[in-house]
């Protein structure tokens, strides 16, 4: 059985190029002042989730905010970096984000393997739903489509978080027992899922599927793109 290390996996050529995009939000937030930092993500949420991506202007989320002008550009380059960094806070926050690699049975049980990521994606997407202020900027994710750059920007910093090392973990481990395909690199297969997601999340939006219906279609999704070919 090929097991890909994580090196070899990111070493990978994917079917498009992310092109230079460097780290969201330059490092000089990670220093912020936490009050200030709050202040910036709490009046940034509630503008993108107002008035959407595309009508939030960056300059009225400064004003509100109360610093200057230099003071945002020091933090952030622009609206797509202040953006990624509010949804992943919210993702983050609400724990709708990752798979916890502790706390996941590894044996070799390939039933038990599958049984475990549909009750942890179940519950990630019903926590999804619950939260309205994430569900409103997935909305603005959504509206922008996967060939908008904030996408490939937003992929390339998921990559980076400790959430995705846990997801590849578990993804890697289902190789080795036989329940993960290793025909295709699993970075592709992800970025995959996430244009289904994409897809998910519009129907939900055009009200052709409900709650229940996306967490549904969404693990069976899953299983057949990432499910060893029998």
């Amino acid at each position: 059985m090929l097991k890909l290390n994580r090196n070899q996996v990111k070493n990978i050529i994917l079917d498009r190029a992310v092109g230079p995009i460097g780290r969201m939000p330059l490092a000089r937030y990670e220093s912020m002042d936490s009050s200030l930092k709050e202040r910036i993500l709490d009046v940034s949420k509630q503008e993108f989730a107002t008035h959407g991506y595309e009508g939030a202007s960056y300059n009225q989320i400064i004003q509100k905010i109360g610093i200057s002008k230099g003071s945002m550009y020091y933090y952030f380059e622009n609206k797509e970096d202040l953006f990624i960094t509010c949804f992943l806070d919210e993702a983050q926050s609400t724990g709708s984000f990752g798979f916890d690699y502790a706390s996941f049975p590894l044996g070799d049980d390939e039933q038990i393997y599958w049984d475990s990521i549909k009750r942890i994606s179940s519950k990630q997407w019903n926590d999804v739903l619950l939260h309205p202020l994430l569900m409103s900027l997935m909305r603005q994710l959504v509206s922008l489509g996967t060939d908008h750059s904030i996408f490939r920007k937003l992929n390339a910093e998921c990559e980076g978080l400790s959430e995705y090392g846990d997801l590849m973990a578990i993804l890697e481990h289902g190789v080795q027992i036989g329940a993960i395909r290793d025909d295709v690199p699993l970075n592709v297969l992800i970025r995959m899922n996430t244009e289904y997601e994409v897809w998910l999340m519009q129907e939900l939006q055009e009200e052709r599927l409900d709650g229940q219906q996306v967490v549904d279609k969404f693990f069976e999704m899953f299983r057949q793109l990432f499910e060893t070919r029998r």
